[in-house]
């Protein structure tokens, strides 16, 4: 694995992230930051250097991430408040068990996998390695992909697939999926991804991703309950937020981005907030050319306490 904190993170959209920030804030304003996904504390560090005067509460759900974030920000130390948890559990209740007296000013979401995931965590995540199939973001249990592989019935599997990875070929994946188990349990990641290709022709595998992409993506997403962790997640940090506070989320996943769209939308609504991107803000051809993987990146972007502008939000993009 090499050096165990080497970054491997690719801090996606964080021009586009700075921008937005330094479009409300001043730079040497004692602000505070909560970053809900620490990941490897790329976008941390960037609003640590560019707010010198601010704080930032450092926040993830799985401790092998906040620790590796922290030694990143190891030079910030003094300004860092690392609290292991799922965005979904903030409000200021809990917060203030951690000393966090104040709203945050400017909050991220990074909804994406951490590259070091894929990559290292040897979790199943990945198809590219035979792991043990995991795929848990958390430490603190629940159930395993192996377990929803191995004992969900025929119609669980089929709804995850079709409408998680929005898989085509979900009917015959999961009927061989049923097979399989008959005789053996499916326990790898690479026996799974190697049963999904045989499955797809090759003449309908996507062009440079692996035909496996979908399942596993689904996978990932039943195993932690994503979708659910945002919607309430979102509702609460929109709640959380400082008047005249910032929350940016970046989703690479159009059930994700529909998710936030729409609770954005309904609380620019209700006269208590601005959008600021009526469409999302996207990566750059540099960016994508730079970091392939930040291709279906899409940032969000709501101002609190600004008069609310209706006009046109349901002109936003769609899948």
């Amino acid at each position: 694995m090499g050096n165990e904190l080497e970054p491997v993170h690719y801090s996606v959209l964080y021009r586009e992230i700075l921008a937005f920030f330094l479009s409300v804030f001043d730079k040497d304003r004692e602000l505070l930051f909560l970053d809900g996904t620490a990941g490897e504390g790329g976008h941390s560090l960037l609003l640590l250097e560019q707010f010198p005067n601010s704080k930032l509460v450092l926040v993830d759900r799985d401790s092998i991430m906040l620790s590796r974030a922290q030694a990143r920000l190891s030079a910030y130390s003094s300004r860092v408040i690392p609290i292991e948890a799922n965005f979904s559990d903030l409000d200021s209740e809990f917060l203030n068990s951690f000393g966090v007296s104040n709203p945050p000013d400017g909050i991220l979401l990074d909804l994406g996998i951490s590259t070091f995931h894929l990559l290292h965590a040897g979790r199943g995540f990945s198809f590219r390695e035979n792991e043990p199939l995991d795929m848990r973001l958390s430490s603190s249990g629940g159930i395993s992909a192996e377990d929803v592989i191995n004992t969900y019935p025929e119609k669980a599997l089929s709804k995850i697939f079709y409408e998680y990875g929005e898989e085509r070929w979900t009917k015959k994946i999961v009927e061989a999926i049923l097979e399989r188990r008959r005789h053996s349990r499916i326990g790898y990641s690479g026996d799974l991804a190697q049963l999904v290709s045989r499955v797809i022709p090759r003449k309908f595998w996507p062009p440079g991703r692996h035909p496996a992409t979908r399942v596993f993506q689904a996978l990932r997403i039943e195993v932690n309950q994503e979708l659910l962790h945002i919607e309430v997640g979102v509702k609460k940090l929109l709640d959380l937020l400082a008047k005249g506070g910032l929350l940016q989320v970046i989703s690479f996943h159009s059930l994700e981005d529909r998710i936030v769209k729409n609770l954005f939308r309904d609380y620019a609504r209700g006269g208590e907030a601005k959008l600021l991107t009526k469409k999302p803000a996207l990566p750059s051809d540099a960016e994508t050319k730079e970091n392939p993987a930040s291709r279906s990146a899409k940032l969000r972007v709501i101002h609190k306490s600004l008069p609310t502008d209706t006009e046109d939000e349901e002109e936003e993009d769609e899948e």
